[in-house]
């Protein structure tokens, strides 16, 4: 027994598919032979070239820039002189000390007394190229209540990049009081 199978299509189906592939062959043939360049229109004016003579150039080699904030002011001045917008931390200048560091990273910070009156506070730092940065330190740790504290920025090397000295007069409870 063969079975034949027969296969039939209506022209009435094949109309609209026909149809839509002449559509698209027509506009692809339509757009090959309109694509030509854009022609700027007639009425814009055009300006006229400015030489110029470039007197210098290179690169500015940033160096780091360190501040201290130990109150308030000096916390917004800071952020006002080097054009940056902190965040709303609650900074109490009567238990920390704000650093601000500027084209640099802060790695580490060490602290060494010299004598009764004068403390060291080593910073590491990394340069880096538009960058800054502001940690805040216990105030007990980087402070003296009389005598001089010694700030000095250095690099992964141990190069010293900056130094700030801050000296602190202010007497003490026992030097307030006269005795009699």
């Amino acid at each position: 027994m063969a079975r034949n199978k027969m296969f039939v299509v209506e022209a009435r189906r094949m109309l609209p598919l026909l149809f839509l592939l002449v559509l698209l062959v027509s506009l692809s043939v339509y757009d090959s032979f309109r694509a030509s360049p854009t022609v700027a229109p007639e009425g814009v004016a055009k300006g006229s070239e400015v030489k110029f003579i470039t007197a210098d150039k290179g690169e500015r080699e940033d160096n780091p820039t360190f501040r201290l904030a130990v109150d308030e002011e000096g916390w917004a001045e800071v952020a006002e002189e080097w054009a940056v917008t902190l965040p709303e931390y609650p900074f109490q200048p009567q238990h920390e000390v704000a650093l601000f560091a500027l084209h640099a990273e802060v790695q580490n910070v060490q602290t060494s007394n010299v004598g009764e009156n004068e403390l060291i506070v080593e910073v590491r730092v990394n340069p880096k190229r538009d960058y800054y940065q502001v940690i805040t330190l216990p105030a007990a740790d980087v402070t003296l209540e009389a005598g001089k504290v010694t700030w000095k920025f250095v690099n992964k090397k141990g190069s010293e990049i900056d130094q700030l000295v801050i000296e602190n007069t202010q007497p003490t409870m026992a030097e307030e009081t006269p005795q009699k």
